[in-house]
């Protein structure tokens, strides 16, 4: 019998060694077999075909468990649990049980209309480009000769350009309810930095000069611990205005922390993901200010530096993006068409009384 369970999903899985055509001996694992029936006849179709298995012809759920190997030994721990998400949830159920070179161009244009169906464009994007980069493993692993994904091209498709925000009416009409005074930094934090909530929640108190109104954001909180930022352009120093860091200053004196200590939450365990989401929600219900993400506080912070007429660079660099042409991409449909204003400097060039004559 080769037959468990995997109790953290509830469902069954097959772990079967098979003979080849060639002599080799080859294990095959399937998973998320719902009855223990369902998997045994699983295990039987396996050992029937065995025979017709080509090991220079895979399944591409064979691939996908090479490639993580692979993977994991080369990139840290969360970038490894993001593909991991995408591959269970996305690229194993629509192809995993093809042969790796059964797939074809038609697949992949499938497998759009697929993603579109339950991601936003940009998810779907990035998903696509997580295939090809696993075909062009199957390439150099010679399982392939062709990427297909790659050959198809990434989805023509474009997102939805509006940016959902607060005006700074709205966020002190938000602020106004707030009652706690962790939280009320918190969210002083968040709007005036551009920071993510991950960055704020792993802010201790050492990361903060007050003298020279700086926050070091050099972390990140992510999956219930600490860890690297997101990317090296993330990591940053941010100015921040004074009544923001009076705010953490009166925190501080209350709470008389370590330096090592989070600023928000207890000791060295900052606060939770969810728990920061239903004190967020209670504070807008209670506001009745229109309903944002946490991370809207993001492009809130973008649309007040831009409507105060700073530079694309500034914005770039606070909110941590590694590249201008990133934040050009979200934010260029909030500045102002200058056009009309460069055509009326035009008209000041020459006056009335310098127009040149033209000769009869």
């Amino acid at each position: 019998m080769a037959i468990y369970k995997d109790e953290k999903r509830g469902t069954y899985y097959v772990s079967v060694y098979v003979e080849l055509n060639n002599g080799d001996r080859k294990r095959v694992l399937r998973r998320g077999f719902k009855s223990r029936s369902e998997a045994q006849r699983a295990e039987a179709e396996i050992i029937l075909n065995a025979s017709m298995v080509d090991p220079d012809n895979p399944l591409f759920s064979d691939v996908l468990d090479e490639y993580m190997s692979w993977y994991k030994k080369r990139r840290k721990e969360s970038t490894v649990n993001k593909l991991k998400g995408t591959i269970r949830l996305y690229i194993r159920p629509f192809f995993g049980e093809k042969f790796i070179q059964d797939i074809s161009r038609r697949d992949v244009m499938r497998f759009h209309d697929f993603l579109l169906e339950k991601l936003a464009v940009s998810t779907s994007k990035g998903v696509h480009k997580d295939l090809s980069a696993i075909l062009n493993y199957a390439i150099q692993m010679e399982y392939i000769n062709i990427n297909v994904a790659r050959e198809v091209g990434n989805i023509d498709a474009k997102d939805d350009a509006t940016v959902n925000f607060w005006t700074l009416d709205e966020f002190k009409q938000f602020l106004s309810v707030v009652n706690n005074q962790r939280y009320r930094a918190l969210f002083m934090m968040l709007f005036y930095s551009g920071a993510r909530i991950g960055e704020i929640l792993a802010l201790t108190w050492e990361d903060i000069d007050f003298k020279n109104k700086i926050i070091d954001i050099n972390k990140r909180y992510y999956k219930n611990k600490i860890d690297d930022p997101k990317t090296e352009s993330s990591i940053r120093k941010i100015k921040m205005p004074n009544h923001t860091l009076n705010m953490l200053s009166q925190l501080k004196l209350k709470t008389k922390p370590k330096k090592d200590y989070v600023i928000f939450g207890s000791f060295y365990k900052p606060l939770s993901h969810p728990t920061v989401s239903v004190q967020f929600n209670k504070y807008i219900k209670l506001s009745k200010v229109k309903r944002i993400r946490i991370h809207d506080f993001r492009h809130s912070h973008a649309s007040y530096l831009i409507n105060n007429g700073y530079d694309i660079q500034i914005v770039s660099k606070r909110l941590g993006h590694q590249k201008v042409s990133t934040t050009l991409d979200i934010y260029a449909h909030l500045y102002p068409n200058k056009e009309d204003e460069a055509v009326t400097q035009m008209e000041d060039d020459f006056k009335p009384a310098e127009v040149i004559k033209l000769p009869k």
